[in-house]
């Protein structure tokens, strides 16, 4: 959705364009690393948390170094704070800021973030792709079309943010509008359907529109001659309640996997044989 903070495919994720600082002193855990502790005083049996430990270890990194840190460990309040007493003219702050709120569901304050994001840069294609992503969650499927487009305008090709957009305009049931935009993201990155990693939204849609959405991926993925994940989608599709066995047969797309014992296991479980 953000990918985020990055909440219409079930199980899809929210993506928002989520910025991931690499930091030098974050180990391979995302902890910031400890010096090693002093032996014990036999006198003293006093033992720091591990927050504490944590916290600690945060005071020594600037506000908003310290605030990447917390986002990255999921501490959305307290990135929140940190990011608050950072650089307040800073879009990427804004947005970082738009992102916790994001991932604590408090769409309002995110939108309001995001918004002044954009207005100390109007190019800000990853606070603009963010912001559309509220206006989808809260269902204004208008707004977010505005503004995943508006992100598009200002970023090079983005698999993430044309497959955003086309699930913008299936749930407008503009669903020609979302195939293209389906096929631009895939033709980009192939993995944007990914069942592992897929960039598309969550969000309420129809049980018609969860079908065409499904449908419509397992048929790019058989294409391309991606059979496995063809059928994941397929089986998704099925699940929401597709049972049209004639255009599965006659589907072009759908000729070599066809073939496969898997697809015929998927119609006998299915009852469509």
């Amino acid at each position: 959705m953000g990918a985020i903070p990055s909440t219409p495919f079930s199980p899809m994720k929210l993506w928002f364009a989520v910025t991931v600082v690499t930091l030098a002193a974050l180990s391979a855990s995302g902890e910031v690393p400890q010096a090693p502790a002093a032996q014990p005083d036999n006198s003293a049996h006093q033992q720091v948390s591990v927050t504490e430990r944590k916290t600690l270890g945060l005071k020594e990194f600037p506000a908003q170094q310290k605030a990447d840190i917390l986002m990255a460990r999921g501490e959305y309040v307290a990135a929140i704070a940190a990011y608050q007493q950072s650089d307040l003219k800073s879009a990427l702050v804004w947005n970082s800021i738009g992102m916790a709120y994001h991932h604590l569901f408090a769409l309002d304050e995110a939108r309001k973030a995001y918004q002044t994001a954009l207005t100390i840069n109007p190019h800000f294609s990853a606070a603009a792709n963010n912001l559309a992503a509220v206006y989808y969650a809260q269902r204004d499927f208008g707004q977010a079309e505005h503004w995943y487009k508006r992100a598009l305008k200002h970023t090079s090709e983005n698999a993430v943010i044309y497959c955003n957009l086309g699930t913008a305009y299936f749930a407008e049931a503009k669903y020609k509008k979302g195939i293209k935009e389906y096929r631009r993201a895939f033709s980009i990155d192939e993995k944007v359907f990914s069942p592992q990693d897929s960039a598309m939204v969550q969000a309420g849609s129809t049980r018609e529109q969860r079908i065409a959405m499904n449908y419509f991926v397992a048929e790019t993925y058989a294409s391309a001659g991606k059979q496995e994940q063809a059928l994941i989608y397929l089986r998704k599709a099925m699940d929401e309640g597709f049972k049209d066995r004639k255009r599965l047969i006659e589907d072009k797309d759908f000729a070599a996997l066809r073939t496969t014992p898997e697809f015929q296991h998927l119609l006998d479980q299915e009852n469509l044989n």
